[in-house]
């Protein structure tokens, strides 16, 4: 499902229980288908201007600020939804030699699956193996919401499945919220209230 990041800037263009993966995708086949107070920390206080002129800013710094700084100034213009800027900007990242973390490269895939590019989200999933991270819940609770949101619940479900089959994490109240709603938009009742009363045990 995963596609190869080989050569693509991928830029440019508590305890919760676990579903039984077998029954759950019967079911499913059974239905149709800490803060700094600066400014260069907050840009979430100023204009999309302002964020990209300290972006700019930082690029010509030497060294170079770290990634964290970088994705505090990414993450308010997600909340704008300036998706594509998001995306260009992560690109001059890693052009510059700025390793992505876990929270950069959620961002990048919740900015591809609000822009209908389930695609390159995946790849972009497959690039955290790459650089030797492991997938969160909250990265896989990204990507299950943008396949639901692009009215492909078929493949929400296999991500769902994959994360559990593959002791990735154990979804959380979340990723069983999302699912169950997308259950829920394409009439699969049954598949839903499965998912709620596992949610329930």
């Amino acid at each position: 499902m995963m596609g190869s990041t080989s050569g693509m800037v991928y830029g440019l263009p508590s305890t919760t229980r676990v579903v039984s993966v077998p029954n759950f995708m019967a079911l499913f086949h059974s239905k149709p288908s800490k803060p700094s107070n600066s400014r260069e920390t907050h840009p979430e206080n100023h204009n999309v201007e302002d964020a990209l002129k300290v972006f700019d800013e930082m690029l010509q710094r030497r060294p170079l600020p770290s990634v964290v700084r970088f994705t505090q100034v990414l993450a308010p213009l997600v909340k704008l939804k300036h998706y594509p800027t998001v995306l260009s900007l992560n690109s001059q990242m890693l052009l510059s030699g700025i390793r992505p973390n876990h929270y950069t490269l959620a961002i990048v895939i919740n900015c591809y699956c609000r822009l209908n590019r389930m695609d390159y989200a995946l790849s972009v999933l497959a690039h955290f193996f790459k650089l030797g991270l492991q997938p969160n819940v909250t990265t896989f609770s990204t990507l299950i919401n943008g396949f639901v949101l692009n009215n492909r619940v078929a493949d929400a479900a296999r991500v769902f499945s994959k994360m559990v089959v593959a002791s990735h994490c154990q979804p959380n109240v979340i990723a069983f919220n999302t699912l169950i709603k997308g259950f829920c938009a394409i009439g699969n009742n049954t598949a839903a209230i499965h998912l709620l009363r596992k949610i329930e045990e």
